[in-house]
């Protein structure tokens, strides 16, 4: 079994043990180009799977009643326990097999009544700003394992969604590594989504309505030109590609439509 397969089972093996939380769970993070490429654009040409962790993303006001925190549902199957700190038992990040980290996310304003009761204090929280709109603008999407014989329904941003909230945090990641994971998402999304003309239009009714506000000065500063930073790094992280001759250049191309739409 390849890397990729391997990565595909654990992730349906996540989901399978996460079923009853899956309505008030959001996917997010890497994994989102996998799943829109072959569940949503049913392209399954694209080789998808950019990252091992898998990102769950919760908020609001109200879930589902639940007897158990996730915490206590996860641990007591084959999920390892790493410990941030010496001499801390919690929280922790758990591990599926011991191999695939389960990461949560939320925004800093969800209240820890929510985190007690959906999640665990056990666990790692991380916070991340403006992170609600990703939850505001979610859509369900229904993943299948490759024989089709179990599926599920998994909440996911949209996909308009996720790269415009990618466009307004990369400027303020921590470090280059996390900054170019964002901008190719942005970039796979760009190019592969069959519907970019919807996307686009979504992104500019968020521009109107007024959320961050600051997103095409970012975008700007990092695209101005074939040679500027954001290309470079997107091209970095792509690799080399056999389906475009200039790489770079489209990557310009496609950011310089974005600039329209903002």
């Amino acid at each position: 079994m390849n890397d990729i397969k391997r990565l595909e089972l654990l992730f349906f093996k996540v989901l399978q043990d996460l079923e009853d939380y899956l309505d008030d769970l959001t996917l997010v993070g890497g994994w989102l180009s996998y799943v829109y490429s072959k569940f949503l654009w049913h392209n399954l040409e694209v080789q998808a799977v950019t990252t091992v962790d898998i990102d769950f993303g919760f908020g609001g006001n109200k879930t589902k009643p639940h007897s158990k925190t996730i915490f206590e549902v996860l641990s007591s199957l084959n999920y390892k326990e790493h410990h941030l700190r010496i001499g801390k038992i919690y929280p922790v990040v758990l591990y599926k097999q011991g191999e695939i980290p389960i990461d949560f996310i939320t925004s800093p304003k969800t209240k820890d009544k929510l985190v007690k009761e959906l999640v665990g204090r056990q666990i790692v929280i991380n916070k991340i700003d403006k992170f609600d709109f990703l939850l505001e603008n979610r859509i369900p999407i229904r993943v299948r394992t490759e024989r089709e014989k179990t599926s599920y329904k998994v909440q996911c941003p949209k996909p308009s969604a996720f790269l415009y909230h990618k466009g307004a945090i990369f400027i303020d990641r921590e470090g280059e590594f996390k900054q170019a994971k964002d901008l190719y998402y942005m970039y796979f999304i760009l190019r592969y989504t069959p519907n970019l003309d919807i996307v686009l239009s979504e992104i500019a009714e968020y521009r109107g309505k007024g959320y961050f506000i600051g997103i095409s000065k970012n975008i700007k500063k990092y695209f101005e030109r074939k040679t500027s930073q954001g290309c470079l790094m997107i091209e970095k992280e792509n690799g080399p590609d056999e389906y475009i001759d200039d790489l770079r250049q489209d990557i310009f191309e496609r950011f310089s439509e974005l600039l329209e739409f903002l």
